[in-house]
């Protein structure tokens, strides 16, 4: 049963989803109506309670990407359809050591932190510091606060960090061929650098300074486009709008060669 403290999605729609904790005389207002906290205690995920003017709202247990309606945004952030194949490409799991740089408002930090776990580690670099007190206080709200380590720092500076004892390093700068180095320094040897960038310059810079390096090989680019359906009998059809270009992707692995050069 629901209590007074328990983190609830109310959801009326697709446009009305709405993050709260249950605290007492609490009231939710939406312009469907509001609805009391107090309307909530005692009932089960799931179920559905009525707004003020009648309109049903459900239930529902919190996921991982629901937490992002809570998030405070102050930055660009990374979407899930794009973060989702990053993590594809990482490789990482439960216990896994990540360095994440270019942390902003924190959406891919949350990604990352569930993945990994109670047991895993996540790096956070930021130069900026209202972007790094940001995301703090948005992933604190998640619950996820005790695995991520923020720190204020250039990631192009490679001494930052121990050798070879991470297992994925993901960028979000705006120029990762300069952070190349500190990239190498950190990954273990098989690991993936994985890079987000906006433009198709970013791309190309990113990926010739990664293979001229001799330090990463499957090296490439890539977008995800999303394309969504709207669904009826005898009238299934895509979508008019669709979300299509966010950001590009950008990914290698690294290598142990004497041919490395890094400046």
């Amino acid at each position: 049963m629901l209590g007074y403290g328990d983190r609830v999605l109310v959801y009326i729609d697709d446009k009305r989803k709405y993050l709260i904790t249950l605290r007492m005389n609490g009231i939710l207002g939406t312009d469907k109506g509001y609805i009391k906290h107090s309307d909530i205690v005692g009932r089960r995920y799931g179920e559905a309670v009525y707004t003020s003017r009648g309109f049903k709202a459900y239930l529902l247990e919190p996921l991982p990407r629901d937490l992002l309606y809570g998030f405070k945004r102050i930055t660009q952030v990374i979407y899930p359809k794009d973060s989702s194949y990053m993590m594809y490409l990482s490789g990482i799991g439960p216990g896994s050591r990540v360095l994440e740089a270019g942390v902003g408002t924190g959406f891919l930090s949350l990604t990352i932190a569930h993945i990994i776990g109670g047991s895993g580690r996540l790096y956070g670099v930021d130069n900026n510091p209202r972007h790094l007190e940001t995301a703090r206080n948005n992933l604190e709200s998640a619950d996820v606060g005790d695995r991520i380590i923020l720190i204020h720092g250039d990631v192009r500076d490679s001494g930052m960090f121990r050798r070879e004892y991470i297992d994925a390093v993901f960028y979000d700068i705006p120029d990762p061929w300069n952070a190349l180095e500190t990239a190498y320094h950190v990954l273990k040897p098989s690991r993936p650098l994985i890079v987000y960038v906006p433009t198709i310059n970013q791309v190309e810079k990113t990926v010739l300074a990664m293979e001229k390096s001799g330090c990463f090989i499957e090296v490439g680019g890539l977008e995800i486009l999303l394309r969504e359906y709207s669904v009826s009998e005898n009238a299934t059809r895509p979508r008019t709008l669709m979300v299509g270009h966010t950001g590009y992707i950008v990914h290698g692995r690294k290598i142990v060669s004497d041919e490395c050069v890094l400046r």
